[in-house]
């Protein structure tokens, strides 16, 4: 894989955060669902830093209730807004009041899950991925991925608006796909790949988050 592979995700997230505030005041965090970010969502959520400062964005979710078992709102204020880490202001994509125009971009980091179908956030195959784009929500035209729902994202226009941008490859089958993307327009995540607005950063959540 070409890109900045971390050996401390966690360490790394925490230094963002903090630089974010020691420079401006307040720092801004977008996660992603999916269950192999939990250990370090547990850890995360345990460290003593100036929450209050730190705005905390979800890159998509499922148009579901917040409280539903498949919902990635649930995941987070479960595992993550938890313990220190309550007292951090979430935003939920779910709610109608969130204007783009009032969110404080660049955003300090943003962390990518993959799928093997290539897909990052919501942003499925066919879906209409254009880096010229103004930062916006988007909502898919059918149900997708798995478990299938209607879904909504930050475009990637939106989730590159952004210092950082760590995309987690967590298996062998993963950096795969990574590697088969940068050449593959099929999967979004060459999209991804192929920019050079902001470098994309690597981890390997088993190998190196803790």
């Amino acid at each position: 894989m070409k890109g900045i592979i971390l050996e401390n995700l966690l360490g790394s997230i925490i230094a963002s955060l903090n630089e974010g505030i020691d420079t401006n005041g307040y720092a801004s965090l977008v996660v992603c669902g999916g269950k192999s970010p939990l250990p370090l969502y547990k850890k995360l959520s345990k460290i003593d830093i100036d929450w209050k400062k730190i705005s905390i964005y979800l890159g998509d979710d499922r148009l579901v209730t917040n409280d539903h078992v498949d919902s990635n709102e649930k995941l987070i204020k479960d595992y993550l807004l938890v313990n220190n880490a309550r007292s951090a202001r979430f935003y939920s994509l779910l709610n109608p009041k969130l204007s783009i125009n009032k969110i404080k971009f660049p955003f300090d980091i943003v962390l990518l899950g993959l799928g093997a179908d290539g897909h990052f956030a919501s942003l499925f195959p066919g879906s209409n991925i254009d880096l010229n784009d103004k930062p916006s929500l988007v909502m898919s035209d059918k149900p997708e991925g798995t478990p299938s729902y209607y879904r909504i994202s930050m475009n990637l226009s939106m989730l590159l608006n952004t210092k950082r941008c760590v995309l987690l490859v967590t298996n062998k089958k993963k950096r795969i796909i990574v590697n088969q993307a940068f050449t593959d327009r099929n999967m979004p995540l060459f999209f991804l790949l192929n920019q050079d607005k902001t470098l994309i950063e690597y981890s390997d959540l088993k190998k190196y988050s803790y």
